[in-house]
């Protein structure tokens, strides 16, 4: 697999989506602060000390929210009564009831109310603050029917995925290209053959030799040539003195 083409693509996918993901976010956050602003999307609001009565859908979630007072949250101080007179109770939040930032106010969630099944309810503000009452079931299904709002989250996603694909391939490619470095040859190769120092310095030095009549000291001689230098350079025996005496002797006496 060619590791560096797939970097190569990821990377300029990941950049093309995230460029995409910022044209379109101003737009985004423009469709998506009033389905999340308790005023204009809510069952009810009650002001400190009054009450309401609607209808609830089951297994939908609703959450109550007051205004945030600064570093302590708000207190609940409401109860919910179902129709034949039983108190709902519900929950605390959890980290997926987040607080809601709109036009600089913030919301903190302090109960949660999911109903088994649907009816007819009533609400007590029993605390000295505004309380809202919102359904965040309808107000998720609004949010992902949006287009732009989808559009947004979408080229977020991919292109973070995408430069996360591209990184990782990116250090495969290291990787790859540092095994590969360390299974080069230490020689040259020539017709698919990989030749040593001594092999191209005997090679290059023959071909000088075709072309020239001096003799290389250092290409090697074979053996017929080690014995005619041994045969040259090794002297003949001279005749020992005393057999030249007789010699000469046998000559005088004729």
């Amino acid at each position: 697999m060619n590791y560096r083409r797939v970097a190569k693509w990821a990377s300029a996918i990941s950049i093309v989506l995230l460029i995409a993901f910022m044209a379109i976010l101003p737009n985004a956050v423009e469709n998506l602060e009033p389905m999340l602003d308790p005023e204009l999307e809510n069952v009810t609001r009650l002001d400190a000390g009054e009450s309401d009565s609607f209808d609830l859908k089951g297994s939908h979630v609703y959450v109550a929210l007051r205004l945030s007072e600064g570093e302590d949250d708000p207190i609940a101080n409401l109860r919910m009564i179902e129709d034949d007179g039983q108190e709902f109770s519900g929950d605390g939040p959890t980290r997926l009831h987040v607080e809601r930032l709109v036009n600089g106010t913030t919301y903190v969630p302090v109960r949660v109310f999911m109903p088994p099944s649907g009816g007819t309810y009533t609400l007590y503000n029993d605390g000295d603050s505004v309380l809202w009452l919102v359904d965040d079931t309808a107000s998720e299904l609004r949010v992902f029917s949006d287009p732009v709002i989808l559009a947004m989250f979408g080229t977020c996603c991919f292109g973070v995925m995408s430069g996360i694909i591209a990184l990782i391939f990116a250090i495969l490619m290291l990787q790859n290209k540092s095994k590969d470095d360390g299974r080069k040859p230490s020689g040259l190769i020539i017709d698919g053959k990989v030749m040593t120092t001594d092999e191209l310095y005997r090679s290059q030095n023959q071909k000088i030799s075709s072309n020239s009549d001096v003799p290389n000291p250092f290409i090697e001689t074979g053996n017929n040539d080690e014995e005619k230098v041994s045969k040259i350079s090794k002297p003949e025996p001279e005749e020992s003195y005393e057999s030249s005496n007789d010699a000469w002797k046998g000559w005088d006496e004729g």
